[in-house]
């Protein structure tokens, strides 16, 4: 996982964070979850509540002065980023988290979890436990909230996505609804009024007004060229990850194990228009804006594990390694067996895609198999009374 916010980056993978400022001399920052206690007193001598320190989730606030992550042991670790990294507080869940955000002001922290609710934590209250939000009856993936902090926008499995009042979590003001896969990303484009982009497991890009539960386009990712191989289509392709650049008019999307980087611009209609593919020589496992033309992309590449790209000439290409660049590359393979050892590149969400079983096909094989039966039991019950008439 790698975030950016305000000259601020981390990258997390495994059990181990890297964090620092892009352009500043400061030296890297290091954490291992496995540094910290297993669970509550009450957990730690149980050994069924026995987990990995796995990485699930991470967030910056929107100032960058904060950042959060959550990891498979269900903690919640809060950092403050400014003037140093210094971890402030581990809060318990009661679930494994799947996505978190900080609220526009940096007041509160939402968790989603697998379990389908939503909980809210303090930020400056840094030891206060959470309250319930709001709930769904499947698994969440996603959430953000809008930038008036007047909206928590929440995805599931079940190929909805929910906007909810924040004041007022169970007013729903809309659905947004056509997604024939679970939905696995959000996206709100910054200076774009009302505008939310989804990704799914069924491989499109969608563009909505989210107050009214509106599409207003549908991308097939999957069509657009790959000019280095000649496909027009991949199937099964899942959307990953989709990051917005700060000023909302450039639209990065990654898909489950595809080398390379499918790109989009954001103009007045509004629409989505230049769709472009730029190809990698390996499949990206996260990437996140700088600016409107640099892009960090996190690799699972020991030695070359982080890549900044450009917009340069006309198209998008690798920037020269500077000190930076080689010393957050130094750090990251120092955590390597921590770190990128337990990436996984394809195939992330095989488990989310809902089995399909055809009811009337078994139905009609096990009909047929009870009509043998009955037939050769038939058949031998015949074959049994022909041979004592024989005997008589």
């Amino acid at each position: 996982m790698l975030r950016l916010r305000c000259g601020m980056l981390a990258v997390a993978g495994g059990s181990r964070l890297v964090g620092g400022g892009i352009r500043t001399d400061e030296p890297f920052f290091t954490f291992d979850c496995g540094s910290l206690e297993r669970g509550p007193p009450a957990q730690r001598q149980d050994p069924s509540t026995a987990a990995s320190e796995k990485i699930l989730a991470v967030a910056f606030s929107s100032s960058g002065d904060f950042f959060a992550l959550t990891d498979d042991s269900k903690r919640l670790v809060l950092f403050k980023t400014s003037p140093n990294w210094e971890m402030i507080s581990v809060r318990w869940l009661s679930r494994r988290c799947t996505a978190l955000v900080f609220s526009p002001c940096d007041s509160r922290l939402l968790v989603a979890d697998k379990s389908g609710d939503v909980f809210s934590f303090p930020v400056k209250a840094a030891q206060e436990d959470g309250r319930l939000e709001l709930g769904h009856l499947s698994m969440l993936l996603d959430l953000a909230v809008t930038l008036d902090g007047r909206h928590v926008i929440t995805c599931d499995r079940d190929e909805k996505i929910r906007v909810s009042q924040w004041g007022a979590p169970h007013v729903i003001t809309s659905f947004c609804l056509g997604h024939t896969e679970f939905v696995s990303q959000l996206a709100l484009p910054e200076g774009q009024e009302k505008l939310l982009l989804s990704g799914s497991g069924d491989g499109t890009l969608r563009l909505w007004r989210y107050e009214t539960g509106q599409e207003l386009q549908n991308c097939r990712i999957s069509s657009i060229p790959r000019p280095e191989d000649g496909l027009l289509e991949v199937k099964g392709s899942a959307v990953s990850r989709i990051r917005c650049c700060p000023r909302g008019e450039q639209v990065a999307v990654l898909c489950d194990g595809v080398p390379g980087i499918y790109l989009f611009s954001i103009l007045a209609g509004p629409r989505l228009t230049h769709p472009l593919y730029v190809a990698l020589p390996y499949v990206p496992v996260d990437l996140d804006f700088e600016d409107s033309s640099s892009l960090w992309v996190f690799s699972a590449i020991k030695g070359n594990s982080i890549e900044l790209l450009q917009y340069r000439e006309h198209k998008w290409q690798p920037a020269p390694r500077d000190h930076r660049t080689k010393k957050l590359s130094e750090v990251i393979g120092e955590s390597w067996e921590q770190m990128g050892g337990s990436v996984t590149l394809e195939n992330r969400f095989s488990a989310l895609y809902k089995a399909v079983f055809d009811n009337m096909a078994s139905y009609l094989q096990k009909k047929e198999a009870r009509i043998q039966t009955e037939k050769r039991k038939l058949s031998t019950g015949q074959e049994g009374s022909a041979a004592k008439i024989h005997k008589a």
